[in-house]
């Protein structure tokens, strides 16, 4: 009675009722990740070991109740989190491993041969797919081993996997080759998405393409400083409270901005692609979200993703919630207004996006799931902290903020995206009032 009354609440998204009668109650794989991210929520990680482990054992094929107990695993004995996919089933389990391997447990060659073993396994015919872990597979043995073969088949999938240094590594791959148009067009496409970014517009100026494509970029619009925050790779074994703690004895009177992505996955609430599927209801919903339709474009691969996202929207928002913002899309294209879907869903699956980050990079990742509560905890010492949603397209969003926070001010202040979620590892930014930068006085060309 319990789970069947769970799974009601969980269709109509009240989803912190529903899970804690998932705790009482986990009878499917979907039951059990709720109830165990429930709590890890309210940290208590022990329960949620105790509520897992036998799960498990009882059912070995439950995917999410696998790896959630390996994100429980690797923060006490990460040596267990890699023994739970010691005989990998399929490409999927042969990517985990390695990934375990590599980024964890340091044992990189081990990592790297059975990366190599998945790429041995990868349907290549249905390589563009997200299922899929062609792209994945290539991304690593390419960063890893250096071998262009890899680079060329990665590039052939056209994924948006793509980041900046893969982008450079490319262009300068087909300028080699005498194919300087190609890798023109390469770094145009990266500077429409990474807009102003350093790596790609030195590779533009060192191939000799000229001006740069003015592109707009966004600039802060108010008098500000800011220190980005060399963090190193932040994952789900990092105590991120203790990051903020540090950072605010070194910027006491900073407002300390996090991106809601790297809260997240320090939180090791993620939806792995691996461990789920899109429903029948999600497929048919895709296209009424307002990114689902349309030719895929170079690393524009919405359409591919529309369902997996729909999916990941009705087990953070609930079903129910889906439905009625479907249908509020719809009824808004009548009359030309966009954004009726998000305001129904609300913000954590608003955030729900596919990540670059190995070895994140297999996951969507969504909002924190109690944002207010992660908030809490990460300025218990005190800080001025900001939960943040901020890309260079559509400026900045303040997802939650300590009291005290002009959050109008912050927003404008992290309009042009200063922080760095890729290879510059800089995803917190300290801002504080100050003098007006650089930026603020450059008007750039419209598109």
């Amino acid at each position: 009675m319990s789970y069947l009354l769970a799974r009601v609440l969980d269709w109509l998204g009240a989803k912190h009722a529903a899970a804690r009668l998932f705790c009482a109650a986990p009878h499917s794989d979907y039951g059990a990740w709720w109830a165990g991210v429930s709590l890890l929520q309210r940290g208590a990680g022990e329960d949620a070991r105790a509520l897992l482990e036998p799960l498990y054992q009882a059912h070995p094929e439950w995917k999410r109740t696998k790896r959630l107990l390996a994100t429980v695993y690797l923060r006490h004995e990460p040596e267990r989190a890699a023994s739970l996919y010691a005989t990998p089933q399929n490409t999927w389990d042969e990517l985990t491993l390695g990934d375990l391997l590599f980024f964890f447990l340091d044992r990189k060659e081990e990592g790297l041969s059975h990366w190599r073993a998945a790429y041995d396994g990868v349907d290549w015919k249905e390589g563009h797919e997200l299922d899929n872990p062609a792209r994945l597979v290539l991304k690593r043995l390419w960063r890893f081993t250096h071998d262009v073969s890899y680079l060329e088949q990665f590039a052939e999938l056209d994924t948006d996997n793509f980041r900046q240094q893969d982008i450079v590594d490319y262009a300068n791959l087909l300028a080699l080759r005498g194919e300087r148009d190609q890798a023109r067009e390469m770094l145009d496409r990266g500077l429409y998405i990474y807009r102003g970014d350093p790596a790609l517009s030195t590779c533009w100026q060192t191939l000799g393409f000229g001006n740069l494509p003015l592109y707009k970029a966004r600039s802060a619009g108010v008098a500000v400083l800011r220190h980005s925050v060399q963090t190193g790779l932040l994952t789900e074994v990092t105590d991120l409270a203790r990051v903020v703690k540090q950072v605010h004895a070194d910027y006491p009177d900073g407002i300390i901005t996090i991106a809601s992505s790297v809260v997240t996955m320090c939180e090791g609430t993620l939806l792995w692609i691996p461990t789920f599927r899109p429903s029948r209801l999600a497929r048919l919903l895709g296209p009424f979200t307002g990114h689902g339709a349309g030719p895929v474009v170079h690393w524009y691969s919405y359409p591919r993703e529309a369902a997996w996202k729909v999916e990941a929207y009705m087990e953070l928002a609930g079903t129910l919630r889906v439905i009625v913002g479907a249908a509020a899309t719809a009824v808004g294209k009548l009359v030309h207004h966009k954004g009726w879907f998000y305001s129904v869903v609300g913000p954590v699956a608003k955030a729900v996006d596919s990540d670059k980050l190995m070895p994140y990079d297999a996951c969507l990742v969504p909002g924190p799931l109690d944002v207010q509560a992660s908030l809490r905890q990460l300025s218990s010492c005190g800080a001025q902290v900001a939960v943040v949603d901020v890309n260079d397209v559509f400026g900045a969003e303040i997802v939650a903020c300590t009291d005290g926070v002009n959050r109008d001010w912050l927003r404008r202040a992290l309009e042009d995206n200063p922080a760095g979620n890729d290879d510059s590892m800089t995803p917190i930014v300290v801002v504080m009032p100050g003098e007006r930068c650089q930026s603020c006085e450059t008007a750039l060309a419209s598109e």
